[in-house]
């Protein structure tokens, strides 16, 4: 088997700025260590590869304002905390997109309003009007917040301590209080190019504080700031949306195997690995993989698996874990091909959705 004598990774899968220089060892044992690796996954929803560039709306704001007013009582809302809050899943959706390097996100002023109660879906904005958006900021797709709302519900009580003490026995008080934040918000993405409705996706998002403290703090205003933790809950909703339809980096851990016995050419290429000198590995274990002890032959079609994979060349790697199960019976070669095959089929998606 020949080796490409030179690799880079694909220029369109940019390595945000902890990536291949900061593949990190995890843990090490006799035979083996677990490195991380940088992977950019495919996004669950693939809205197409020619929109390139959203444009982010609010609608989320109801038609008729008293109708706002009631369901801030009936919920225990703040005063005006749904457009607040709305704004501020608006800002997690921005931010996650805007680090994804995925599209051109442009966060407008656009505050439309909806004729559909909080918590449900209104009609869709006809195609005049997204045209209309889309020709004002020169987007290939309109990205509306149709529906917003929250709510914020707390449990209290109390619970007594003992502790002992010279004197006997000293009853003290503690308070605690439980609060559930709750998000309903639904997005719509409009395809100007093909006059579709590329995802429509209503979810909730829960999120849970607990706090202890004395009566003093329960009584001058609790325990848990309502308003922060609805703000904060709605932020991890509009970054839940944005990893919906972006692809997102996750590090996956691989091992490599350490013990090569007799061979200088694999314990060279161990200690380069160990200070992520992979290239300088990938050249130590291919001359390793001739060896005469067939272990230490598997073990290096292994690792050189590991090395094409760091450097984004899957195909080969996939070839070499499979020279490492197949000619000399490296049972976890096996497992490793099958997450190499996810891999090289993931990324055709994530190819595809990055054009």
């Amino acid at each position: 088997m020949k080796l490409k004598s030179v690799y880079q990774v694909k220029s369109k899968l940019k390595i945000p700025a902890a990536g291949l220089l900061l593949i990190t060892i995890l843990a090490f044992c006799a035979c083996s260590r677990t490195v991380y690796v940088p992977v950019l996954k495919p996004a669950p929803v693939d809205v197409g590869s020619h929109i390139q560039s959203i444009a982010v709306v609010d609608r989320a704001t109801p038609e008729k304002p008293e109708e706002a007013v009631v369901g801030n009582i009936l919920t225990g809302s703040m005063p005006g905390l749904n457009r607040e809050a709305a704004q501020r899943a608006i800002d997690g959706l921005v931010r996650n997109l805007d680090n994804s390097s995925r599209y051109v996100v442009i966060r407008t002023a656009e505050r439309l309003t909806t004729p559909a109660p909080r918590g449900n879906w209104p009609p869709p904005l006809s195609w005049s009007e997204i045209e209309s958006l889309a020709a004002t900021y020169n987007t290939d797709a309109i990205l509306v917040l149709e529906s917003f709302d929250s709510d914020f519900i707390v449990t209290e009580g109390s619970s007594a301590v003992t502790p002992r003490s010279e004197g006997g026995p000293v009853l003290r008080r503690k308070f605690y209080a439980e609060g559930v934040a709750g998000i309903k918000l639904g997005f719509r993405l409009y395809d100007l190019q093909q006059k579709a409705i590329s995802d429509e996706y209503m979810f909730n998002h829960n999120a849970r504080w607990q706090a202890e403290g004395n009566a003093l703090q329960m009584v001058v205003g609790g325990l848990i700031d309502h308003r922060q933790a609805v703000n904060e809950a709605s932020l991890q909703s509009g970054i839940i949306y944005a990893d919906r339809i972006s692809p997102k980096w996750i590090r996956l851990n691989r091992d490599f195997f350490t013990k090569g016995r007799g061979n200088r050419d694999f314990k060279i290429g161990v200690r380069r690995a160990t200070v992520n000198n992979w290239e300088g590995a990938r050249e130590a274990w291919h001359e390793s993989v001739n060896s005469r002890r067939r272990k230490t032959a598997g073990r290096s079609a292994y690792n050189l698996a590991l090395m094409y994979e760091i450097a984004g060349e899957l195909d080969i790697a996939r070839e070499w874990a499979q020279h490492s199960y197949t000619d000399y019976g490296i049972r976890k070669a096996r497992s490793y091909v099958s997450k190499l095959e996810r891999r090289i089929r993931e990324e055709r998606i994530t190819e595809g959705q990055l054009r």
